[in-house]
């Protein structure tokens, strides 16, 4: 893919497609063309959107169709959205032969939707870790033998379907069940599941915490090489609080990776 000259495709406005831009140009990525796709009838407040962001002398257009994304040719496309959005683009946009970035994890939860993408060009598929770290270490410890993983997510009442103000235990159960009944709220416990344990043997504990102000993710390991626990804070997304703002940073950085060999993005960091 080329270095320069970007041609960047996005599905969603909202401040996580917002972050996608700014990190890319932060990181020195120059972005030729912006190519956003938004619902039929949000094109207004598609275009208001990203005329507020970072996009330097971008040729910037929205389109309201996958079939126009799909004719602008991309080099990458980074879902932003929902899992909705996965479900019906992700595979033509594969089938098109367009790399694409999904941040929306808890998709993968449905059956349907991962047989459609394991079988339609899945070398194009790139998947965001989103609001978590160390993925990478809890799936080289997977090949040693896990025999378990636990995820807790703890937001605040209000950013859970049910609102309130009071500590709750909201679900309890596997990261497939956890996924797919709260697909705004649960693409972490996905995120961990393709990474250790799969779906249905992964712990999930999801938690309303009045004393938290911020989404915090905790993930527990037991392997082969090694027991493990770790624990993120991410600062919640500004027009979305049951997103933590490192998703954005996340599909960023994939993109990033896809587009420049890795030993040069990390050298132009350190050296």
């Amino acid at each position: 893919m080329k270095k320069e000259g970007l041609h960047l495709g996005l599905i969603g406005s909202g401040s996580m497609s917002a972050t996608v831009v700014a990190a890319l140009t932060d990181a020195g990525v120059r972005i030729e063309r912006l190519s956003v796709l938004v619902r039929p009838g949000r094109e207004a407040s598609g275009q208001t959107a990203i005329t507020e962001w970072k996009t330097g002398d971008a040729a910037s257009r929205v389109v309201s169709t996958l079939e126009e994304l799909i004719a602008s040719e991309p080099d990458i496309v980074g879902e932003c959205a929902s899992q909705q959005a996965v479900a019906s683009c992700v595979p033509l946009l594969l089938a098109a032969g367009i790399e694409t970035v999904i941040a929306s994890v808890g998709a993968l939860a449905d059956r349907d939707i991962f047989a459609s993408l394991s079988q339609t060009n899945p070398g194009k598929l790139h998947i965001a870790t989103g609001a978590v770290s160390g993925m990478d270490g809890l799936s080289a410890a997977r090949l040693s033998g896990l025999t378990e993983v636990i995820y807790t997510g703890r937001k605040p009442p209000s950013s859970w379907p049910a609102g309130g103000t009071d500590y709750a235990i909201v679900f309890k159960g596997s990261a497939r069940e956890a996924a797919l009944q709260f697909p705004k709220n649960a693409n972490v416990a996905a995120t961990v599941a393709l990474a250790g344990l799969g779906f249905d043997h992964t712990q999930v504990l999801l938690i309303a915490d009045p004393e938290c102000a911020s989404n915090v993710h905790e993930i527990s390991f037991v392997s082969g090489c090694a027991r493990g626990s770790f624990r993120m804070e991410g600062v919640p997304s500004p027009d979305n609080p049951k997103t933590s703002l490192t998703a954005g940073y996340s599909v960023a950085n994939v993109i990033l990776n896809a587009i420049r060999p890795a030993l040069q993005t990390a050298a132009r960091d350190v050296v």
